[in-house]
C-alpha cells in the first residue's frame, strides 16, 4: 500500500485525489480519504464508484448524518436509489450505535460442536440468551428469521446478498442491545440472510462489532477478550492477559467498505498474495477424525497460477503441496478447498485484487488480536511456545 501511495503522489489532478482517497480509506484513514474525495467533487470529477465507500467512510467515523447527506446528493435523480439505501441509514441516524465497556472483558468459548472450527461465545440479544459465533466475514450481527423472530427484531426488505458462494434473501433491523460479558452495544445493526436455516440457523457477530473493541480471538486458551479502544489503561490489562503467549507476528491490515477485512499472505514461494480474512469459512474434510478444516480457499485458475498441478485443483480439497502464508506466518502441508464458480463475490475490493479467502483453519493457531486503532494484527503463539 506504501508503494500505490508513492506512485498516486506523483500523478495530479483527479488521478491522484482518486487513488489517495482508495488508499487512506483501505487504511482506515477516513478523514485523509474524505479530504481527497471533497477535492474531487470540488473539481467536478467525483465517479459514481466511490459513493458507496464515501458512505461507508462516514458511517466508520461515527456520522450517518453525512452518508445520509451524500446519498441523497449524489442519487437524488434515483428515488428508487435514495429509497433503499435511506431504508438501512436512517435507523443508524435516528437509533445510533453505542458502546459501553469500563475494562477488559474476558468471554470463554462455548461448548458447541463447532467451536473448534467457528468459535462461540455467551451473548444476548435483547434479552435472549444466545451463542454468538466469531466471523470476520460478517458485518455486525447477522442471524436467520427464525433467530429474528425470536428476539423480536423487526426488519425491511434490503434486496439479495452474498453469503458465502450463495446468493441470499437479506433484511435489515435493529437490535436494542448486545451484551457480551461486562460489554453492552445499544441499536446494533444486524443483517437477517434467508440462507441461515437448518444447520446454518446461527447468530454471527462480525467484523464490526469486534471492531468496537480492542478484540484478541484467542484459540490456545478458548477464549475472547475485549478491551474498550483509546484506552491505554485498558490495553496494558489486556495485554498483560496474552503475556505468556509469545508475539509470532504483527503487521498491518486493511478494511474495504464496511467489513471486508485482507492482508499480504503466499503461496509457496509466492509472498505478494491478497488474502480476504474471513473466519466464518467452516470447510471440513471429515472423512478424518478429528475432522481437518481447510486454511484457504480459492479458485482452480489461481492455484494453477501457482503451479498446483492439476490434478489436485479438479478436486474439492486437497494437501497443498506448498505452504500458505500470512504476513511472516507459515502453515505448513496444509488442507486448502477448491471454489468451483469461475468468479467469486471476493474478488476484488475497490479494485484491489484478491487472491483468496484465508479461514480460522490458519488463524486458530494463535491468540489473534485485531487492533483497530493501529489497523494492526498481533498474532500470539500458544503458551510456552518457543521457549
Amino acid at each position: 500500500m506504501e508503494g500505490c501511495e508513492r506512485h498516486a503522489e506523483v500523478l495530479s489532478g483527479s488521478s491522484r485525489d482518486h487513488l489517495l482517497f482508495l488508499c487512506h480509506a483501505v487504511k482506515q484513514s477516513y478523514e485523509k480519504a474524505l479530504s481527497h474525495y471533497d477535492a474531487l467533487a470540488a473539481a467536478g470529477r467525483a465517479p459514481r464508484a466511490l459513493d458507496e465507500p464515501v458512505v461507508e467512510a462516514w458511517l466508520h467515523l461515527g456520522r450517518p448524518d453525512r452518508a445520509i447527506e451524500h446519498v441523497r446528493r449524489r442519487h437524488n435523480a434515483r428515488p428508487r436509489a435514495v429509497e433503499q439505501a435511506l431504508r438501512v441509514l436512517d435507523p443508524r441516524l435516528t437509533r445510533p450505535l453505542g458502546v459501553r465497556l469500563d475494562g477488559t472483558t474476558v468471554l470463554p468459548f462455548a461448548d458447541h460442536e463447532l467451536t473448534p472450527y467457528l468459535p462461540a461465545v455467551a451473548a444476548t440479544v435483547d434479552g435472549v440468551d444466545v451463542l454468538a459465533h466469531l466471523d470476520t466475514g460478517g458485518t455486525f450481527v447477522v442471524m436467520g428469521p427464525r433467530r429474528a423472530a425470536e428476539a423480536g427484531v423487526v426488519t425491511t426488505p434490503g434486496g439479495t446478498s452474498s453469503h458465502g458462494l450463495q446468493r441470499a434473501e437479506l433484511r435489515h433491523g435493529i437490535i436494542a442491545e448486545l451484551r457480551l460479558g461486562a460489554a453492552s452495544l445499544t441499536n446494533v445493526p444486524v443483517a437477517v440472510l434467508s440462507t441461515l436455516v437448518g444447520p446454518q440457523d446461527l447468530v454471527i457477530i462480525g467484523t464490526n462489532v469486534l471492531e468496537q473493541f480492542l478484540s484478541t480471538v484467542d484459540h490456545p486458551r478458548n477464549r475472547l477478550i475485549l478491551s474498550p479502544r483509546g484506552r491505554p489503561d485498558a490495553a496494558i490489562e489486556h495485554s498483560h492477559l496474552l503475556a505468556d503467549s509469545p508475539v509470532a507476528a504483527e503487521f498491518g491490515f486493511y478494511l474495504w467498505a464496511d467489513h471486508f477485512m485482507f492482508a499480504r499472505g503466499g503461496f509457496g514461494p509466492r509472498d505478494d498474495l491478497t488474502f480476504f480474512i474471513d473466519s466464518g469459512l467452516v470447510y471440513l474434510d471429515d472423512a478424518v477424525e478429528p475432522p481437518r478444516q481447510a486454511c484457504l480457499l480459492t479458485t482452480p485458475r489461481h492455484y494453477r497460477a501457482w503451479g498446483v498441478p492439476r490434478h489436485l485443483t479438479g478436486r474439492p480439497h486437497f494437501d497443498s503441496p506448498e505452504p500458505v502464508s500470512l504476513g511472516p506466518l507459515t502453515r505448513r502441508d496444509p488442507l486448502v478447498a477448491v471454489a468451483r464458480s469461475r468468479t467469486t463475490p471476493w474478488q476484488s475490493f475497490g479494485g484491489i485484487r484478491v487472491d483468496g479467502l484465508l479461514t480460522y483453519g490458519f488463524l486458530k493457531a494463535y491468540a489473534w488480536t485485531l487492533d483497530f486503532d493501529r489497523g494492526r494484527y498481533v498474532f500470539r503463539s500458544a503458551p510456552g511456545a518457543g521457549e
